[in-house]
């Protein structure tokens, strides 16, 4: 039987949101993989102390967006909406977004895009990771599109040409046998997000890297069920890259930081007294976990602010 060959970057698009893709499975991204996200409300807190920092900055609005940008399972939406107090609460405005559906009782709004205009905060907690786009290698000559077949096999394509090159050779450049993900797509879906914001800040926070530390395999990766697998397009796993972090901060004035120096200045560490030695430690633990730099110490954060002075 004759193998089909497919662009990379379209079987992986086919592979997560197409008619039998992974976002259409009904399945709890938490089922697949583990994020800051799930490690108890460090993070949750933190962004609240944010949100919180942009509502002064705007001068406390009547109406405050919230948005959840790739919501996932909501989790982190849910918790910031339970840390906000009841003052806050009355004029806060939270949105989901995600193409998967809402999960079972959700009782906030859940959008499949986001919504027109923004005043507020939008958090796109591991959502760029999951934007599809080119994945190459260099074969001596010229950065080439990979194919893949259905089980997972690859081969060379076409050169890559046009702005994406345009991208590659500004932001990844690659020596023969080197492979690169091609952040132009992620760069301007971002730009899109920022086209969306009247006043507020936009907060990206993803695994990445920078020009001056790119892989040279790349980081295309497949999990299911809690595991790292071997990418395949055929829907049954979450498939996700690194993000260029260095090319998504060019993009506007901002701040571009580790998770760790963020929670950091969003003062993480310096929570009030938790009433036991076993809540302290149990948060200790988490602190810990979500700032080792072999972990999701590892994420990136690039803070975006439109029409406020807002530091992180």
């Amino acid at each position: 039987m004759r193998t089909q060959w497919v662009d990379w970057e379209e079987a992986w698009r086919d592979a997560l949101y197409g008619s039998s893709g992974f976002v259409h499975t009904g399945e709890a991204p938490v089922l697949h993989f583990r994020t800051s996200v799930h490690v108890g409300t460090v993070l949750a807190d933190a962004l609240a102390e944010l949100l919180d920092r942009t509502d002064h900055a705007l001068g406390r609005p009547q109406v405050l967006d919230l948005v959840d940008l790739g919501a996932g399972g909501g989790e982190l939406l849910s918790a910031m909406v339970d840390i906000a107090g009841a003052p806050l609460r009355r004029r806060l405005r939270p949105s989901a977004v995600d193409l998967r559906p809402a999960p079972m009782q959700w009782q906030l709004p859940w959008l499949a895009q986001l919504p027109e205009r923004v005043t507020g905060l939008v958090i796109a907690h591991e959502w760029l990771d999951a934007i599809p786009c080119p994945v190459v290698q260099h074969d001596g000559n010229d950065a080439r599109r990979m194919q893949v077949s259905a089980d997972g096999t690859e081969r060379l394509g076409v050169a890559l040409s046009g702005p994406g090159l345009a991208w590659l050779r500004r932001w990844w450049p690659l020596a023969d046998g080197e492979r690169a993900e091609v952040g132009l797509h992620r760069d301007r879906a971002w730009q899109q997000v920022l086209r969306h914001m009247d006043a507020g800040a936009a907060l990206a926070v993803d695994y990445g890297h920078l020009r001056t530390e790119r892989p040279c395999a790349g980081t295309l990766a497949a999990y299911r069920h809690g595991r790292q697998v071997r990418p395949v397009p055929d829907g049954s796993c979450d498939l996700t890259a690194h993000v260029s972090l260095d090319s998504l901060a060019a993009l506007a004035p901002g701040v571009h930081t580790t998770q760790a120096e963020a929670l950091d200045n969003l003062g993480a560490r310096e929570q009030p007294q938790l009433g036991s030695w076993l809540r302290q430690a149990v948060r200790t633990g988490q602190i810990a976990e979500l700032t080792d730099p072999a972990g999701f110490g590892g994420f990136g954060w690039v803070l975006h602010p439109t029409n406020i002075d807002l530091p992180l």
